[in-house]
């Protein structure tokens, strides 16, 4: 029987991805604005970050479902 998409793979962050477990309050920019965030799942060399949701950043959440995929050099914790 097929799992269609309950594949769980666990994947280990490189050395700079180490610094940002889940559940880290992050800073970073995106489309030239910096915008912050939380550390959703942990990738190879990025993460997906929920987008903190502010007014100025309305059109962002809309376009992006409130998360985006950051690499780990353009982050940092706050």
């Amino acid at each position: 029987m097929a799992t269609f998409g309950k594949i769980e793979t666990h994947v280990d962050p490189s050395e700079a991805g180490k610094e940002f477990p889940v559940k880290t309050h992050v800073m970073f920019a995106l489309r030239g604005k910096s915008q912050t965030g939380i550390v959703t799942k942990q990738l190879k060399n990025a993460a997906i970050v929920e987008i903190d949701e502010k007014q100025d950043n309305e059109d962002l959440i809309v376009q992006s479902n409130g998360v985006a995929v950051i690499n780990y050099k353009q982050m940092e914790k706050i």
